[in-house]
């Protein structure tokens, strides 16, 4: 068997990573049935992906049916029993399983979940998708999940990303960070959400909460719908 997994992954580099893109690019946009087909294809051509793994049980999650992300993320660990990602996803689901019994005894035992696709509404010249540069490691990139709050954090020529606790995560892209550092100095707001992360990329939400009376007639973004970016 291992021996016919790895000739199908000699044999098919490139369609593994068209569906990858394919499959991340689903996510982005909360189609998690769309996700979950897209992985299970690519495990039929590599059955040992770890990366396809934990994207498959994120899907099952959105789709709230958490024993198959709980199996996938399990199958995960026993290929590589250090994956971050796997081990961290599946102590949530662990604990959220045991704040919704909680609940039933005390009402205000567990936090209600995020709704993403309402977090994750595009309004035209207002919002924008956009992949982050010169990333963290690894382990931190791991630490991060969807939905989350990050910070913009505008310096002299750069503006670059940081978690709730002030890590590092990445950088934008020169072009947008000169334009949105004019706007945050001139009075603009701006609310900035993890949307699709990967050991190997993270890409942000960025949204203007506020526009000061300076900039009334300016479009924060030219594109409505945002960029997406992959990265190499």
């Amino acid at each position: 068997m291992s021996q016919k997994i790895s000739s199908s992954r000699s044999k098919n580099p490139q369609e593994i990573e068209a569906l990858t893109k394919l499959a991340v690019m689903a996510a982005a946009y909360f189609d998690w049935e769309e996700a979950a087909k897209i992985n299970q294809k690519i495990l039929k051509i590599s059955e040992n992906s770890v990366e396809t793994l934990n994207r498959l049980a994120k899907a099952y999650i959105s789709l709230g049916e958490t024993q198959k992300a709980q199996k996938y993320y399990k199958k995960a660990l026993g290929l590589d029993p250090y994956n971050v990602i796997a081990k961290r996803n599946l102590e949530k689901i662990t604990k959220a399983n045991g704040d919704i019994k909680s609940k039933n005894s005390n009402e205000n035992a567990a936090k209600p979940q995020v709704n993403l696709s309402t977090l994750f509404l595009f309004e035209p010249g207002k919002t924008k998708i956009i992949s982050l540069l010169n990333l963290a490691p690894p382990q931190i990139l791991a630490a991060v999940s969807c939905g989350d709050e990050v910070s913009l954090n505008p310096k002299k020529h750069s503006v670059t990303v940081a978690s709730s606790d002030g890590t590092y995560l990445g950088a934008l892209p020169d072009d947008l960070a000169h334009k949105l550092i004019s706007y945050i100095d001139g009075g603009n707001k701006y609310e900035t959400y993890v949307m699709c992360t990967t050991t190997k990329m993270l890409s942000i939400f960025i949204k203007e909460v506020y526009k000061s009376e300076k900039f009334v007639n300016q479009p924060s973004f030219a594109n409505s719908q945002g960029q997406y970016l992959y990265d190499s």
